[in-house]
């Protein structure tokens, strides 16, 4: 139950109050729904069975079809919970008014109930409002119907038969709930397996490579520059000093791309090869490697170096092109020294 405290009303973020919408919407619909054919059903059987029904009995309609309204056109997990609240209270009024045309009200009021309160137990966001939506039903229903002879055998079995409902109602609403909990982390952890390197915690080439495609087709108010960014020596490093300090370098060298990269896209494009998408003109492209060319010497000890190259991103070409061209800058600058950026086939010298 400690797990789910952060839910006692909607859900711990937008990301999980989405998934729970999308989770929730068409349950609360087919329960909205299926709880107003049921009581037109029943409403039918008494107006055939010789009752005379009065226009008073339609009073709880209006509420049943609101909430099956607002969940239709529900758009978060908020309007899931105002439906859920509306249309299980409602329903309650509904079916209270339609009990009183029956011979032994007190008899139908058990099992009327137990219905809307275990039917509701999935349909709603957070515990809260369950429990607060769950105790208004019995409320309606039970005021001047429940028996009134406190001791006797009727209202002690009643009494049972409502506190065991209301207890298995609160179980499926938290069984329900820790379900979707559990079932969007467990979405989330695969989506970071499936687009985070899990090494150093950066895009992995997948999750980059579809990023930079999707700035492709967006218009951007400033030039985009492509950074292929490689370790230097690394294969020494790892031959020489073994994986686990190869690592170590290439966690290192993550954080400080991923630091001076902040509000730039950045990943590892595989093995000891990252790539940023900088967001600026060719002069603010330069000064961003200068940094990160300096940065990296001081986040690594001892000092490891880094080899760039950068290429202007060409949104008109395939992205395969743009890749190339600094791959051929990344090539030059490790052979013309190391510890270097090139862009475009210009040798620079490093800061």
């Amino acid at each position: 139950m400690r797990t789910l405290l952060p839910y006692s009303y909607y859900g711990a973020d937008t990301d999980e109050q989405q998934q729970f919408y999308s989770e929730l919407r068409p349950v609360a619909i087919i329960s909205q729904s299926v709880g107003l054919l049921s009581w037109i059903t029943a409403a039918v059987i008494l107006a055939s069975s010789g009752q005379t029904l009065q226009a008073s009995l339609l009073f709880g309609v209006p509420g049943m079809l609101l909430s099956l309204g607002i969940s239709l056109c529900a758009r978060s997990v908020k309007a899931l919970v105002v439906s859920g609240i509306v249309g299980t209270t409602a329903t309650a009024f509904a079916f209270r008014l339609l009990v009183a045309y029956c011979p032994d009200p007190t008899f139908w009021v058990l099992p009327v109930g137990t219905v809307l309160t275990l039917s509701a137990a999935p349909i709603f966001g957070g515990m809260l409002n369950y429990i607060g939506a769950a105790i208004a039903v019995w409320l309606i229903l039970t005021v001047g119907n429940f028996p009134a002879q406190p001791g006797q055998l009727t209202f002690n079995l009643s009494l049972l038969v409502m506190g065991s409902s209301f207890a298995m109602a609160i179980y499926l609403h938290a069984y329900f709930l820790n379900l979707r909990v559990r079932s969007h982390r467990a979405r989330r952890e695969l989506a970071e397996m499936a687009f985070k390197d899990l090494v150093t915690g950066l895009n992995n080439r997948r999750k980059f490579t579809l990023e930079v495609r999707r700035a492709q087709a967006r218009p951007s108010p400033s030039a985009l520059h492509f950074l292929m960014i490689d370790i230097d020596d690394f294969k020494k490093i790892n031959d020489t000093l073994g994986h686990d300090v190869g690592d170590e370098v290439l966690i290192h060298t993550a954080k400080e791309i991923a630091r001076l990269a902040a509000g730039h896209l950045c990943g590892r494009l595989g093995g000891e090869e990252f790539g940023v998408l900088f967001h600026g003109e060719a002069a603010e492209a330069q000064e961003f490697a200068v940094a990160l060319l300096d940065g990296v010497r001081k986040a690594t000890h001892p000092p490891r170096t880094v080899s760039i190259g950068i290429a202007e991103f060409d949104k008109d070409s395939d992205l395969s092109i743009t890749y190339k061209r600094a791959d051929e800058a990344l090539y030059l600058a490790k052979r013309h020294g190391k510890n270097r950026y090139v862009v475009a086939g210009a040798i620079q010298a490093a800061a």
